[in-house]
Parts: structure tokens; sequence; C-alpha cells
């Protein structure tokens, strides 16, 4: 088995920035070997339950595969104080696969919103989600996930009696569930209460049912405008005691670490290596409580198809008071800025990759392990025999492949697949 690797395990034992190393871990080792097959056998195993092989699954893959690894280009660092130098391999940036492209991303995305959009009061934790029946069709169609932005949103107006200029509220659609398995749901920030005259009121309380309820109306009414389900359907549902609609509204909080970590959680990635175990020639996924899901090699990259958006896909929308158009219409009437830059957007412009890495680890990578001056980056490598050069003068041992996983065999297919005897006649020759 694989060496585990995480971002909290390697946390713990950092004293500078080191490369980490994606090749030692489980999901590494599934992409680089079963990639390849994933593409020949889709159309006979995968396709008629996962929909066609989408290029940006494909291409999300190989670029992971790139991810970390220093061949594949990097960026010098140089220490003016000692000479010391390092290389810093390039990130892949995709959304859906990478783990560390996504735990960077998510802090990125919570440093934005802390600082640029949510203003200084309560927020609440919502989701909003949908029966497993409906599932289907948002998986097969990915521009259906507006239907559920959009009856988010509208829902909330509706009960809370409420214009949209008073409102405020910030949604990330979310496609993994806890195992992996494919479960469309709605993460938010909801502004716990509503603007009036320039002045903010806290909602004494909200109708959680009369909530579901105008979102479960608005999903079927749209589902069935574009002919996916029937009269029947939408009556059967309803008619249900539990509808399968939920939704759920956290307690309000008002502090800089709640902001952060409810941010972070919203724009998380869907796949956790914690989780994620080989052992021979299965891949397990063990949920927070300790059921264990297997699959094959390439029935894993399948389910984790299905949670890679488009290229320029939007999964997270700003409504109301935290919309774009609002926050430049305040932006306009608002005091001129000082003319001091911000340390927040000084440090994001100097290198936004150094700050997500110094917010994840706590550590600054481009703190010199040898005297802790501050380097600086003095070139961008792509040369694939450069970098080697480098990495043996610097004493940095060559790539290694992973060791290949062993092949699933299904028995009783192959069983099958045996010539048959039956009508076997022997010749003179045979004897």
């Amino acid at each position: 088995m694989l060496r585990r690797y995480t971002w909290e395990k390697a946390k713990e034992k950092l004293q500078h920035y080191r490369r980490r190393t994606p090749e030692v871990s489980e999901l590494y080792q599934i992409v680089y070997h079963s990639r390849a097959d994933l593409s020949v056998q889709w159309e006979m195993r995968f396709q008629h339950h996962y929909g066609c092989l989408r290029d940006e699954v494909l291409k999300a893959f190989d670029e992971y595969l790139n991810c970390g690894i220093l061949a594949h280009g990097a960026a010098r660092v140089y220490c003016d104080g000692c000479k010391h130098s390092l290389l810093i391999a390039f990130s892949c940036k995709r959304r859906g696969v990478c783990p560390s492209c996504g735990a960077k991303r998510a802090v990125k995305f919570a440093e934005h919103i802390h600082r640029e959009v949510i203003e200084d009061i309560p927020h609440r934790h919502t989701v909003f989600t949908i029966p497993k029946r409906l599932r289907v069709f948002f998986r097969y169609d990915r521009k259906l996930n507006t239907i559920l932005f959009r009856a988010a949103w509208s829902a909330l107006l509706q009960v809370l009696g409420i214009d949209e200029r008073e409102l405020a509220a910030i949604f990330t659609i979310q496609t993994a569930g806890e195992a992996l398995n494919y479960h469309p749901h709605l993460h938010g920030l909801l502004a716990d209460g509503y603007w009036k005259d320039g002045v903010f009121t806290r909602f004494s309380e909200v109708d959680l049912k009369a909530l579901e309820d105008a979102f479960a109306e608005r999903v079927l009414a749209q589902l069935h405008k574009q002919e996916l389900i029937s009269d029947d359907d939408v009556a059967q549902i309803l008619s249900q005691e539990h509808t399968g609609f939920g939704v759920w509204l956290g307690d309000a909080f008002h502090d800089k670490e709640s902001e952060l970590f409810v941010a972070r959680y919203i724009e998380r990635a869907p796949l956790s290596l914690e989780k994620l175990s080989i052992q021979d020639d299965i891949v397990t996924y063990t949920t927070k409580d300790g059921a264990a899901h297997e699959f094959d090699a390439l029935e894993f990259l399948a389910q984790l198809s299905c949670h890679i958006p488009k290229t320029y896909e939007s999964i997270t929308r700003y409504y109301g008071r935290y919309s774009c158009r609002r926050r430049g219409e305040r932006a306009k009437i608002a005091p001129p800025a000082e003319e001091q830059e911000s340390d927040y957007r000084r440090e994001f412009r100097q290198s936004s990759w150094a700050a997500c890495i110094k917010r994840i680890y706590e550590i600054d990578p481009l703190e010199c392990p040898k005297c802790k001056s501050q380097m600086r980056i003095i070139a961008f490598i792509q040369d694939a025999h450069s970098i080697k050069d480098i990495m043996k003068a610097q004493g940095i041992p060559d790539f290694q492949a992973p060791p290949p996983i062993p092949k699933f065999i299904d028995t009783a297919q192959a069983i099958d697949e045996l010539p048959s005897y039956d009508s076997f006649e022997p010749s003179p020759d045979d004897f």
C-alpha cells in the first residue's frame, strides 16, 4: 500500500516548505495506471450509466498527472542571502480531481468572500437538497444546475417577503455525497437579516417548511416545463410525507474564523485522500461513519468523473446585495479608498500561490530553509532537459512511477468467454 498523503500529516512534519509528492498518493496511482483504459472501456462499461465521456474529464485527469511533478514544469526560486535555490513544481489548477488545487482554491475563495464580498453582519450556513429520483437528470445535463440556484433564491425571496435588493446570499453547487455518490445540492452563506433604508435588521424566525415547499414547487415546475417529469410524477412526489426535498439552516455566526471555515467548506473539493485506500485490486472509499464503498480502479474514475465541472462552468453564484452588480453600485458611491494598498491585496498580487500555501500549511514557501530570508522567483522553466539537469545538480531524484494496480478480472465473464466444445469433432490428425 502506498504511503498516505494528506494535508494534515504533511503539515505536522513541516518545518519549512517542501515539494509535495503527489506520485505517492493512491489517487495518483489510480489515475496513472487506469486513465488510458478508461477511455477505451468507457462506452462498453460506463456510458449507459454516466453518459458520454466528456473531453474535460480526460483533460482533468491528464493535467492532474502533471500537477506537482517537476519534470512537467517548475519555477526556480533563489535566495540572495545564502545563494540557495529551489524548484517549485507547477500546479494543474483543475477542479474536481486534484485535492491540492482544490484545497488552495477553497482557501483563496474563503479569503475573497471574507474580505471582498460579505459585510460585517451575522450569517447562516444553508443547504438545499433534492430527491434521489431527480438527481439523474442533473448528472446528464449540468445546465440544469441553474434550476437549483434560481429555485433556492426565489424561494427565499417569497417566504421571507423581501425585495432582492434587501437580501444577500452566496450559493455553491456541490455534486458529491459523503460516499462520492452523485448528489447535487446547494451549500450557501445567507445573511441573517435584511437591509431596509440602509439599516440591517435580523430575522426573527424563518419558516423552514414553507421554504422547503417553495423550493420543491419551483424545481418540479422547471423539470416539468422541460418535459423531464410528468404531471403524475409531480403529484406522486408531492403526495409523499417526505418528498425528498430539504432545506437546512445552521445557527447564526458572526466571527472571522466561522466565516472562513464555512466558506472553505462550501467550496471544498469532492474527493478526500484520507478516505481513499487500495488493497490489491480493490479501491476503497471510507465515509465518516466507517462505511466502506468498494470499486475497481475504472469504476472509481468513472464515479469521480461525475464531479468534474465543465471548463467554464460557474459553480458559485452571488445574489441580492452580494451580487457583482450590487457591489459595483455600492463601490461607485463609496468614499475613495486609501491610496495605500491593503496587505491582503498586496500579498495576493505578489504571489497568490505563496499566499495560499502559507494559509494551508502555515509555512511560507518563499522562506529560505537555510537562512530564513525571503526568496524570490527568478525563472519559470518548462524545458524537460533543463529541469532534469537542475534536479541532478540539487540531488533531487527522478520521477518514479507508482506501482501498477492488479488487474480486475470478472471471473463469470471470463468463463462465459471460454470456447465451447459441444460441437467439437476430432479429425484423424488429432490422433
